[in-house]
C-alpha cells in the first residue's frame, strides 16, 4: 500500500488523533455504540441480504459481542485502539462469517431513489443564479451526508431522508454553521481554479448523486479535473469504486456536459483501497496515489474520512472538508452538538 502525496508529514501521521486506549470512558461508549449497532442494524441487514441459518446468525453475535467485550475490557491487548481500529474490527467479524457486505441491497435502494430525484435537480442547480447556486450545492452536501446507517442519530430517518433529499436540504440549519468557511471556499475558486480534485465520497445514494455529483459537475465546469475516490472494499452504505462507475455512467445519460466529461477522463473513479468508514492515507491503493499525484485539491467528505480521522492532519495542497455531526460523543469531542454542519476550508501549510 502506499501514503498520500499530499501529506504534508507522513512521518507523523496519525489517522485518529483520539486514542481509546487511553480514555476508558470513550472506550466504553465505542464498544457500547458498536454493540447496539450489531443488533439494531448489522443483523436485520445480514437476514435480508444472506438468509442466513439461526446458527449462522448466533455464531456471528457470539463472536462479535467478544471481540468488543474484549476491545473495552483488555485494552492492552491492541496495539492501537480508535474509531479506526473499531472500524476495522466490525470488518473483519462480518468477513469472518461470511457477511462481507449486509448493506448492499440498502445502497442499491439508495441509489435508485437519488437517481429519480437526479433530473429535478440538475435542472434547478443550471438555471439558479450563481449566488443561490453556491447557496444550493453547499446545502447540499450537508443534506447528502444525512444519508447513514453508522450512526444512532441518523439510523432511523435514512429512508425518508433518502426520498426526500430536497426537503431535508432545505431544512439545513441557517448559516453560519458550526465550522463555516463556505464563503472563503467560493472567493478561492474566484481567485484561482483548481487543476485536479479529488473527492473522497462516503454514502450511497443522495450524498453521492446528489450531494457530491454536483458539486463535482460545477468542479468540472470550471476547467478542473475531478477524481471521485470511493472505496475499494465495502463499508456500511459507503459506496465503493465498483458500484459507483456504472451509478455514475447512469447520471451521466441524461447530462451531455457530464457525459462528455466522463468519456474524455476529465471526471473519473478511482479505488483507493480502503475497506471502512474512517480513512488512513498511509494505507493507499499504489495505482491510486499516482493517478492523484498532482492533486491540488483534497476534498474530505463525511464524518469518517474528514472528522473522526484526518481532521487535524495538515496537507501540502489546499483541503476542503466536509460532514454533518451525527454521533453525540464526536460533536462533543469537538465542541459541538449532533447534526451540526462542518464546511472546512484550509489552504496548504
Amino acid at each position: 500500500m502506499a501514503i498520500l502525496r499530499q501529506l504534508a508529514d507522513p512521518s507523523g501521521y496519525r489517522p485518529c488523533a483520539w486514542d481509546l486506549k487511553a480514555d476508558p470512558a470513550a472506550r466504553a461508549y465505542w464498544a457500547e455504540l458498536f454493540r447496539w449497532h450489531l443488533d439494531q442494524v448489522l443483523l436485520p441487514l445480514v437476514a435480508e441480504v444472506y438468509l442466513p441459518a439461526p446458527a449462522q446468525v448466533g455464531a456471528l453475535r457470539s463472536d462479535y459481542l467478544a471481540r468488543f467485550d474484549e476491545v473495552e475490557q483488555q485494552p492492552e491487548r491492541f496495539e492501537r485502539l480508535d474509531v479506526l481500529r473499531f472500524t476495522e474490527l466490525r470488518r473483519d467479524v462480518l468477513a469472518r462469517h461470511g457477511f462481507s457486505d449486509p448493506f448492499c441491497h440498502v445502497k442499491q435502494r439508495a441509489n435508485a431513489a437519488a437517481l429519480a430525484v437526479w433530473p429535478q435537480l440538475r435542472a434547478e442547480l443550471d438555471a439558479a443564479p450563481p449566488r443561490r447556486q453556491r447557496d444550493l450545492l453547499a446545502r447540499g452536501l450537508m443534506a447528502g451526508n444525512l444519508f447513514d446507517l453508522g450512526s444512532r442519530a441518523t439510523v432511523a430517518s435514512e429512508a425518508e431522508a433518502n426520498a426526500e433529499f430536497l426537503c431535508t436540504r432545505d431544512r439545513q440549519p441557517p448559516r453560519p454553521w458550526f465550522r463555516d468557511d463556505v464563503d472563503r471556499w467560493w472567493r478561492r475558486w474566484d481567485d484561482r481554479p483548481y487543476r485536479h480534485a479529488v473527492c473522497f465520497v462516503d454514502n450511497a445514494g443522495g450524498d453521492i448523486v446528489l450531494g457530491c455529483l454536483p458539486l463535482a459537475r460545477w468542479m468540472l465546469a470550471r476547467g478542473a479535473r475531478v477524481t471521485l475516490a470511493a472505496n475499494t472494499g465495502p463499508a456500511l452504505n459507503d459506496i465503493t469504486a465498483a458500484e459507483l462507475t456504472p451509478l455514475l455512467a447512469r447520471c451521466a445519460e441524461p447530462d451531455p456536459f457530464l457525459a462528455s466529461a466522463w468519456r474524455d477522463g476529465r471526471l473519473r473513479v478511482a479505488a483507493t483501497g480502503g475497506t471502512t468508514p474512517l480513512l488512513d492515507l498511509t494505507d493507499l491503493n499504489g495505482d491510486f496515489v499516482a493517478l492523484t499525484a498532482d492533486a491540488d485539491l483534497i476534498h474530505l467528505h463525511g464524518m469518517g474520512r474528514g472528522i473522526e480521522s484526518n481532521f487535524h492532519v495538515p496537507f501540502m495542497c489546499d483541503t476542503l472538508t466536509t460532514a454533518v455531526l451525527k454521533d453525540d460523543a464526536v460533536a462533543a469531542h469537538l465542541g459541538g452538538r449532533v447534526f451540526d454542519c462542518v464546511f472546512r476550508f484550509e489552504p496548504a501549510r
